[in-house]
């Protein structure tokens, strides 16, 4: 039995991992625009918030993409070094 997933599963991990990042994307761009749109206070804060929560799928989303490459890698038998 093979320890590497088959192909199908590696994609649904590629796929998912683009969209968290997209997600993660439009988090970053939300905070952004409403730090640039105040003038200070509380919702400037709210938009460093908005980017601080933007690194929990963006953080997701890097470990799935990466875990796909590297089950593909594995999976074509090509050597790491």
């Amino acid at each position: 039995m093979s320890a590497t997933p088959p192909p199908v599963t590696e994609d649904k991990q590629r796929n998912l991992g683009t969209k968290l990042l997209l997600i993660a994307v439009v988090l970053l761009a939300i905070g952004v625009v409403i730090v640039l749109l105040v003038d200070g206070g509380t919702p400037e804060g709210i938009g460093v918030a908005f980017m601080s929560l933007a690194s929990v799928p963006a953080v997701a989303g890097l470990v799935l993409f990466g875990i796909s490459l590297v089950s593909r890698r594995s999976r074509q038998g090509k050597p790491w070094a």
